[in-house]
């Protein structure tokens, strides 16, 4: 049974967020606890894990950045989706990285489209063969596990650099993050994407990856990227519950 949290000081959204929630997973006979929450602090004193959880940014006391961050400190496998007043792009800079965003007020389509990705990837077979890329020879599946980086070449043209071999595909680099950014990619550059577990060494514009290729790392983006890929680290060692 899927177990969902909503923390949230506005009754009314918490309200409307359940509602949606109850009807979309009974659409789809999903059987689901859902637990709700008025503070960042009453859901890290409740001590449970949760397999999706809907955060809203704005709160008393702790915010919902502090409350993700704790949460991760023992939980580093639930789903988070942040309600958020701001717009997408400001919310993208926060530190914490959600599945989505959703902004007040809640549209309730865009809600049930983000259960949909939900479900999708949440439930995804267990011998999944990987990313669909449409290559110049066809379709192909890669594993996000086999990719270092994505180049982007010019003209929608994209390397793909994988442990055993390169592949090139034809997209724009922001429509490619968006579809392997869930899978914990980090976009370092303009013209990169990079996989945090390929990283074999940091520096202060490159990131030195395991074939000894140095990718740029774009000087707006330096305190975000060397933030992001102290919490991969941390989120490999550190211990849960």
């Amino acid at each position: 049974m899927l177990k969902i949290a909503i923390v949230d000081d506005e009754p009314s959204v918490v309200d409307e967020i359940r509602n949606i929630n109850v009807s979309f997973f009974q659409e789809q006979g999903k059987p689901v606890d859902i637990y709700c929450f008025s503070s960042g602090e009453d859901i890290i004193s409740y001590h449970q894990k949760y397999d999706l959880i809907f955060l809203d940014i704005q709160m008393q006391g702790m915010d919902g950045i502090q409350t993700a961050q704790e949460i991760r400190r023992h939980d580093k496998k639930a789903t988070m989706i942040y309600v958020t007043s701001f717009g997408r792009e400001m919310a993208r800079s926060f530190s914490v990285h959600p599945f989505a965003f959703l902004e007040k007020p809640v549209c309730a389509e865009l809600l049930r489209n983000n259960l949909k990705d939900y479900m999708e990837y949440a439930f995804m077979d267990q011998d999944f063969k990987g990313i669909p890329f449409e290559a110049m020879t066809g379709t192909v599946l890669v594993k996000p596990d086999d990719i270092l980086y994505f180049e982007y070449l010019g003209n929608r043209k994209i390397r793909i650099v994988c442990d055993n071999s390169d592949l090139f595909i034809q997209d724009t680099i922001t429509n490619l993050y968006q579809i392997v950014e869930r899978y914990g990619f980090l976009k370092p550059h303009q013209s990169f994407i990079v996989n945090p577990a390929k990283i074999k060494a940091v520096f202060d514009l490159d990131l030195l990856m395991i074939n000894d290729v140095k990718v740029p790392v774009a000087l707006k983006k330096k305190k975000t990227i060397r933030k992001q890929i102290e919490e991969y680290m941390c989120s490999q060692f550190e211990g849960e519950y």
